[in-house]
């Protein structure tokens, strides 16, 4: 509980000015897009707010204090050869140089070192306290909207369909929309809303429709489509849970208010591209205005926003910002200052943690690496362990290095040997090799274990395959082939573009290659796709011959779902499609969690050397 008022404390300590840098940065970007489209200040606030979102959860996990049994941090594994400084010992010499294994470490100096929260202080728990109630209050007021948007979805839906239900239908083609949107007539809005995100909702007021033109009320159903087409009730939500979370910073709400300003401009946008009557959508806005009421927060009306404003910019270009926006950001900037001069003096007064002890400290190394002097011919490989020895020696990952007792991941050794020349990098595992033979009595033999894989198979029953996956037809220039047959001078015409198989070709939005067979594509996948795969491919597809590929995806965005599940479904239906989703899609093709044969050293014997 103590560690959890802390690290909450700091956190919200420490939003103070990391929500002051953002907004700042925000509003300097939104006054340089003053007399841009709508559609990229909406972009930019949106991106500023999720940052806001992020930063605190960011703050938490650093200063989340690390369990006792990990509190120590490891040593960095570092592996280099270089020429060193006369070595002070003469001779071969095997020894210690440090004890790997970990004693409990109190909590009280648990964090030392490893980016742990500072100690707490006296005002810490009535901060969190404080902060914890008006979140609860702001939920129990959110808890309301959304009872009163589900019971008016429930009631929307109940209603016939409204006449302007073939005027949507129309409208929906047009603007691109795939779902069904259904339009009733309500009694119970003071203005047309639109409620819901998967099964949408818009109820038009209808005495409010009555005075207004077919015109009119097809602009104001352009308005309403529009915020379905761009999934506004879902940035909505966050913002709601922005505005919840993080309440007690005004930037929250002044960035919120912002988004909600440019989401309706956006959407006015499009309306006036349907219409084409600035006046008549102006006045059919102030007609809509006189009756409306207050909407639950969660619920987008087209009378949302500043009224005022919107109908300004409908009818004239939007004015040149005065100096408020320059005071604004300036007192941001300000206030940024200002909260982190406070947090560097609240966090120097704090008591410095007590470090803690280690029987080793002398004589441990600060990383692991191998030295060699040049001129006394010794190779001084310092600070691994004995299967890290055995792992770099036979060129396996640790996973693959099967037995042996426990002292081989625990003591760390330091070998000099002498040697009559600089060893290249590709002579030291057998070195090492050599070494763990002659000091060690080091006896393995080679074998195979199971290691977890994707594999890589057609999706469809039928063998059918992707839009994006067809058997090579064009001319490619095949480089294997071509060292295979002796690397002839000129392998193809002087001048010539040169299209090569097997070469991917990479974009920060697609992936393409010719000329490649499924082996050679499941091999190359992992690291052509990471880190959306975890483990590598095999082909189990059963396609020969070469093949061209082509992969559209953002690939930010996939790094992102994949690092991120639970950004994985709010993007997606931003349009953006994860790395298994454009093979299943584009190539036809899925990966399927699978294990395989994959070569091991099997330790047989290894002599622990005295200390």
């Amino acid at each position: 509980m103590i560690a959890f008022i802390d690290a909450a404390g700091w956190t919200l300590v420490h939003f103070l000015w990391q929500g002051a840098a953002i907004a700042a940065v925000a509003a300097l970007g939104l006054r340089l897009l003053h007399s841009g489209s709508p559609q990229s200040r909406y972009v930019v606030a949106c991106v500023a707010l999720a940052a806001m979102l992020a930063s605190p959860a960011a703050t938490a996990w650093r200063l989340w204090p690390q369990p006792a049994s990990t509190a120590a941090a490891p040593v960095r594994r570092a592996l280099y050869v270089r020429v060193a400084p006369p070595a002070a010992s003469v001779g071969d010499t095997l020894r210690f140089v440090g004890i790997r294994r970990r004693a409990p470490v109190p909590l009280a100096t648990a964090g030392a070192g490893s980016g742990a929260a500072p100690a707490g202080v006296a005002w810490m728990p009535a901060l969190v306290t404080a902060w914890l109630g008006g979140v609860s209050l702001l939920l129990a007021r959110l808890a309301g909207g959304i009872w009163r948007v589900r019971s008016m979805r429930r009631a929307g839906r109940a209603l016939s369909p409204s006449i302007w239900q073939s005027a949507s239908d129309r409208l929906s083609r047009r603007l691109g929309l795939r779902r069904a949107v259904r339009v009733a007539d309500a009694t119970f809005v003071d203005g047309p809303v639109v409620i819901g995100w998967l099964r949408p909702v818009v109820l038009l007021p209808v005495a409010a429709v009555a005075g207004l033109t077919p015109e009119q009320v097809e602009a104001i159903l352009a308005h309403e489509l529009a915020h379905v087409r761009r999934h506004d009730a879902l940035i909505n939500a966050v913002q709601t849970l922005a505005e919840t979370v993080l309440f007690y910073h005004p930037a929250v709400w002044w960035l919120s208010s912002r988004i909600r300003a440019e989401r309706e401009h956006c959407c006015d946008d499009v309306a006036l591209t349907v219409s084409g009557d600035a006046f008549g959508y102006a006045s059919a806005l102030a007609e809509l205005e006189s009756w409306r009421a207050s909407h639950p927060s969660l619920a987008l009306a087209a009378t949302g926003g500043s009224l005022v404003a919107r109908i300004a910019r409908v009818l004239a270009p939007p004015p040149r910002p005065g100096r408020v926006g320059a005071v604004t950001t300036a007192a941001l900037v300000a206030v940024f200052v200002i909260a982190a001069g406070t947090l560097q003096y609240l966090v120097a007064r704090q008591p410095a943690p007590a470090p803690k002890p280690s029987a080793d400290t002398a004589s441990s190394p600060r990383a692991w690496r191998m030295l060699f002097d040049h001129p006394s011919g010794q190779m001084v490989i310092r600070g691994f362990t004995a299967r890290d020895l055995v792992r770099y020696a036979y060129q396996f990952p640790a996973s693959r290095i099967v037995g042996g007792p426990a002292w081989l991941d625990d003591d760390a050794f330091e070998l000099t040997t002498t040697l009559d020349h600089v060893p290249a990098a590709d002579e030291t595992p057998a070195l090492v090799r050599n070494l763990l033979e002659e000091r060690f009595g080091l006896v393995v033999h080679e074998s195979t274990v199971q290691v977890p894989v994707l594999a890589l198979q057609i999706t469809r029953p039928d063998g059918a395959l992707g839009p994006n996956l067809q058997p090579a037809t064009g001319e490619c220039f095949d480089q294997q082939a071509w060292v295979a047959t002796g690397a002839p001078r000129t392998p193809f015409p002087q001048g010539q573009r040169t299209r090569f198989c097997g070469v991917w070709d990479s974009g920060i939005n697609y992936e393409r290659v010719r000329g490649i067979t499924m082996n050679a594509l499941a091999e190359s996948m992992r690291q052509r796709f990471a880190p959306a795969l975890p483990h590598d491919v095999v082909d189990r597809t059963g396609l020969e011959g070469p093949f061209d590929v082509s992969l559209e995806f953002f690939r930010p965005a996939a790094a992102v779902m994949a690092v991120t599940p639970s950004l994985r479904l709010p993007l997606q239906a931003a349009g953006f499609v994860s790395v298994p989703q454009a093979l299943e899609e584009q190539l036809g093709l899925t990966l399927v969690p699978s294990t395989a044969q994959a070569p091991a050293i099997v330790i047989d014997r290894i002599h622990a050397p005295a200390p």
